[in-house]
């Protein structure tokens, strides 16, 4: 249990510390907006992006809690959190492959 513990707290460090970068991004984004189209297109990419991290931050630190306190349920959040990681892949994937 102790290394699923780890790797719960690994995966909610590196979706915080993600959410802080690309919510910087995202907040310069809708700062210069009308600079650019490009900056207009960019923007919903880039709002997506902090979404996917935001609730990889969510599932993992939810899964990290419980596993920590023993409650019944994190058997239930672990299985969240496989199933949450291909999924926010294919996403983000699909996001930064676009034009």
């Amino acid at each position: 249990m102790r290394y699923l513990l780890i790797v719960d707290l690994t995966l909610t460090a590196f979706a915080a510390a993600m959410t802080i970068a690309m919510g910087f991004v995202s907040l310069v984004f809708a700062i210069y907006r009308n600079a650019s189209e490009k900056m207009q297109a960019g923007l919903p990419g880039v709002l997506i992006i902090t979404a996917c991290f935001i609730s990889l931050f969510f599932i993992s630190g939810l899964a990290s809690l419980l596993l920590r306190r023993r409650l019944v349920w994190h058997w239930a959040a672990q299985a969240l959190v496989v199933l949450a990681l291909p999924v926010l892949w294919q996403i983000l994937v699909a996001q930064l492959q676009s034009p």
